[in-house]
């Protein structure tokens, strides 16, 4: 890797990495959001489409932007995430992590881009809410500060997508930040 895009990669990944760590220590007690009952992880593999979310730093300009989550062999969850720089076949940008569950649920998650996971609660990943087929989900974080309306379809109804804000503010997300991820 030349030091220029060793350079770029790097001043992408530390920053997502420290905002990683500050919501993974959050403490249990002061979760502001509440997550589904329980989620069937083998039902919620596959291909996720982000319809909207709070843009990150790292996800300004991302269009085309989706999750594909697989099951590894020691029964954590390989998390790939892509979109393509400010036009359908624009410039790609993909990140690889893991993700592991941290109760029973299964609807509490640590996702990890840095190559390191833990299991211990709270997570960093919640689903606040699922649809009971699989067809959409919404995700945010203990904080309620993220937010991520996910699709299996690149679309959805505008009026689903209302509902679907209406859902993650109910449990405790806040929405006043959450735009349009184009999927052309």
């Amino acid at each position: 890797m030349n030091h220029s895009l060793r350079r770029s990669v790097s001043l992408v990944l530390a920053p997502l990495a420290l905002l990683l760590a500050a919501v993974g220590c959050t403490p249990p007690g002061s979760a502001v959001t509440t997550p589904v009952a329980s989620v069937d992880v083998s039902r919620y593999l596959g291909t996720w489409y982000e319809i909207a979310s709070v843009k990150q730093f790292f996800s300004v300009g991302l269009v085309n932007t989706t999750a594909n989550y697989s099951l590894l062999p020691d029964g954590s969850i390989r998390v790939v995430n892509s979109g393509n720089y400010f036009f359908k076949g624009g410039p790609l940008s993909t990140i690889t992590g893991t993700a592991v569950p941290v109760d029973a649920t299964n609807a509490k998650l640590n996702v990890s881009f840095t190559g390191s996971n833990s299991s211990q609660p709270p997570g960093n990943y919640w689903i606040v809410a699922l649809d009971p087929d699989y067809q959409w989900a919404v995700v945010s974080d203990p904080t309620g500060l993220s937010c991520f309306v996910l699709a299996r379809t690149p679309t959805i109804d505008p009026a689903l997508k209302a509902d679907l804000l209406a859902r993650a503010a109910a449990a405790g997300v806040n929405t006043s930040n959450v735009t349009d991820t184009p999927q052309p």
